[in-house]
């Protein structure tokens, strides 16, 4: 499986330096074509030399909340508004992005109910990792929580086991299972390999694994360089492996161990980017505004090619005008009488335009509004705008109920009766299920002829 099908740099933030890898895909096998690591002061100025213009970035972000949750069945539309609400509760931040990952479904206390993993971070920390790169005219296709860039690395495992990520300061434990994330811990180190304290804060994370979150994990794996000096003398809990570089990653296994968090950011599950909407939406504006300035100096091109080819037939239509006008004394009285009409013409243009215009019939559309099911639900207020060939209709109201369920039945009952109404088309429909509101947008086309 392969995300990145187009050029792209993969970046990784790692205490006080960034590594930064080329790579090139055939099919799904990747080969690294350029690998190197610059000083964290240094990335502007990396930055405003590269020539690639898209990114993908791992980071360990300093402040960050994750744990498994219950919540009750929902439909996909309002289980992120669901898992929000959950995060909310227990989270201090109220400015913040979240990941999350569906566990299953299973039943407490006779209810059946969706368990999850869920990942948070503050806004505020996660722009400030971007802006780093749109400032300097980049855009940043993904940003990866630094042990989700390593998951694909673990998804074919079907048993529980904890890897280990290592930096200068600081190592990483993560419980992984079938892909997905249950616990994440961070904890202090004195050195880059494994020490006899780094075993014993693992061998607590183990512990706690199995009797806080019921799983007991079968294998300790280690990323990167951990064991290549480590000297351990004290037993461990659970049996300790290193990673082999998988076959489908095309590099010498220093290269893989030095740089395995840019690399594996090549395979990472787009459900993994923690990029928050608002800079989604400014990554599409960019890369719409690039498209169509390409296509803008193409029609420009094409445009000013017609615009010398008729250069020479105007110059013969005004010889010929010349000609003509010289042959008729009559015709410059006819020409500034003919735009005096003209002008007095176009003053009641607009009149003619709207007289002709066919016209939406509101009254049928207000009846057939009367009759949609509303059951324990009201509408707050209508706005209406008429547009050049339709009326837009925004309905703004409430349901009252008191089960996420009932209130999600309230509103597809909506919905559903509105798609009945003949010549109503629905461009948009959203629903707050914490206030028990909801907004329907639709534009409204059936016309009755004027007699010309």
């Amino acid at each position: 499986r392969r995300y990145c099908l187009e050029k792209t740099v993969a970046v990784s933030f790692e205490e006080d330096i960034v590594k930064v890898v080329h790579a090139s895909f055939k099919g799904n096998t990747i080969s690294i074509d350029k690998a190197e690591i610059i000083a964290d002061d240094q990335l502007d100025n990396y930055l405003r030399r590269e020539k690639s213009k898209k990114f993908i970035v791992t980071y360990n972000f300093n402040e960050s909340y994750h744990n498994v949750v219950t919540v009750p069945v929902a439909g996909v539309r309002h289980l992120e508004k669901i898992v929000e609400s959950e995060i909310k509760k227990t989270v201090e931040i109220k400015d913040f992005s979240f990941i999350y990952t569906p566990v299953g479904e299973r039943v407490i206390g006779n209810k059946r109910v969706t368990e999850l993993a869920y990942f948070a971070v503050n806004n505020e920390e996660l722009r400030n990792v971007v802006k780093r790169f749109y400032d300097n005219g980049k855009m940043v296709k993904a940003v990866y929580p630094k042990v989700f860039s390593v998951a694909p690395l673990f998804e074919f495992r079907d048993e529980a086991v904890i890897g280990v990520l290592g930096a200068k300061t600081e190592k990483t434990a993560f419980l992984i299972k079938k892909g997905i994330i249950y616990f994440i811990r961070k904890f202090s180190s004195l050195t880059t390999d494994i020490s006899d304290i780094d075993i014993q804060d693992i061998n607590m994370t183990a512990n706690y694994c199995l009797q806080n979150i019921r799983i007991n994990p079968s294998l300790v794996i280690f990323l990167g360089n951990l064991l290549e000096s480590s000297s351990i003398n004290i037993p461990t809990t659970v049996p300790l492996a290193a990673l082999h570089k998988p076959e489908y990653i095309r590099c010498d296994r220093k290269t893989f161990n030095d740089f395995i968090l840019p690399i594996t950011s090549f395979y990472a599950s787009k459900s993994s980017n923690i990029l928050n909407k608002e800079f989604k939406d400014i990554y599409m504006l960019k890369n719409y505004l690039l498209n169509a300035s390409r296509v803008f100096v193409i029609l420009a091109f094409l445009c000013l090619g017609i615009a010398f080819y008729n250069v020479k037939n105007i110059a013969d239509m005004k010889g010929t005008l010349k000609l003509i006008k010289a042959n008729n004394a009559d015709i410059e009285n006819i020409f500034s009488e003919y735009t005096a009409k003209e002008t007095q013409l176009r003053q009641y243009m607009s009149t003619i335009n709207f007289l002709n215009k066919d016209v939406p019939e509101v009254q049928k559309l207000l009846i057939a509004l009367t009759e949609i099911n509303m059951k324990n639900s009201k509408i707050e207020s209508i706005e209406t705008a008429v547009k050049d060939d339709s009326i837009s209709v925004t309905i703004n109201g409430t349901i009252h109920a008191d089960t996420y369920t009932s209130i999600q039945t309230g509103f597809q009952d909506i919905i559903d009766s509105m798609g009945k109404i003949k010549d109503v088309r629905i461009s948009d429909k959203t629903m707050d299920i914490d206030r028990k509101t909801f907004l329907i947008k639709f534009d409204y086309k059936n016309y009755s002829k004027r007699n010309k």
